[in-house]
């Protein structure tokens, strides 16, 4: 997330940035490491705070805003619980009927369905999958956080070499701030942690290592696929940050909008690669 050139080094909002940063990464830390219920508890966080941000950018009136918040609500946290009790195959198993019933309501609403049914699937499935990551995989706290710490260097690395070199922009009708040296420096700060990362968990500097950063930079576009979606939804709704929840970052959208393409497109390279030990 870029914000226009001239304010990345501002004290002000730098320092907010930094120390909303550190506790974001404290609390997600601890979570990931603890897993289980504290795990299960971030999510579940995360979800109502997307879904009331979502449904502000989703739907015009209060009335609309408020029953689309209601209702992504009332089915994300089921389909949390459903994972977290009977299996993530289960939950997998209970976001469709609950995209279905998100669309009827929103129909019967005078809503947009689509757009109530597409929620559930936009934040249902990236939850669902980190779910899985953690829990059910030999590797899970590793790969958890080896996921979110691409996504952030991504972030980072957009956000820092997109301010220095600037350039030409990148989606300039969807997100004015973004330029393609940003999506080039994201790229490479990611592929370095990603290959980093790889090469501290195996105690050596090998292929994997190599392999697992190039796959860090590929993950890199679809996380900045990801932030553009995001950017599209909030010019659309005539807003510049999701919410302001998050001091310096905006919105919980904002802060998650990259995890929220990366996390299922890891998840699938994953599971491809099936329920081995990591990299």
């Amino acid at each position: 997330m870029e914000r226009p050139r001239g304010e990345a080094f501002g004290d002000a909002d730098f320092g907010r940035r930094v120390v909303t940063g550190t506790v974001l990464a404290t609390v997600g830390l601890g979570a990931i490491l603890w897993g289980g219920l504290a795990w299960l508890l971030l999510l579940a966080a995360a979800a109502v705070g997307m879904a009331f941000e979502y449904a502000r950018l989703s739907e015009r009136s209060a009335r609309l805003q408020l029953l689309l918040f209601r209702s992504l609500a009332a089915a994300l946290l089921p389909v949390l619980g459903v994972a977290a009790v009977l299996g993530t195959a289960a939950g997998f198993g209970a976001l469709a009927p609950a995209c279905a019933a998100l669309a009827l309501a929103g129909r019967l609403a005078g809503g947009r369905p689509v757009a109530w049914a597409g929620g559930a699937l936009y934040l249902g499935l990236p939850l669902l999958v980190l779910w899985w990551l953690r829990t059910a995989h030999p590797a899970g706290a590793f790969l958890t956080l080896w996921i979110v710490a691409v996504v952030v260097a991504t972030d980072t690395g957009g956000y820092f070499v997109g301010r220095v070199a600037g350039g030409p922009k990148l989606a300039p009708r969807i997100s004015p701030g973004k330029t393609w040296s940003g999506l080039f420096g994201g790229m490479v700060l990611a592929a370095v942690t990603g290959g980093v990362l790889t090469a501290l968990a195996r105690g050596r500097v090998d292929g994997a290592a190599v392999l697992w950063g190039l796959l860090a930079a590929g993950l890199a576009l679809v996380e900045q696929a990801g932030d553009l979606f995001e950017s599209w939804l909030k010019r659309r709704a005539g807003y510049k940050d999701s919410g302001h929840l998050l001091p310096g970052h905006g919105g919980v959208l904002d802060r998650l909008d990259g995890l929220l393409f990366a996390a299922p497109a890891f998840g699938l390279v994953v599971w491809l690669g099936g329920q081995g030990d990591g990299p």
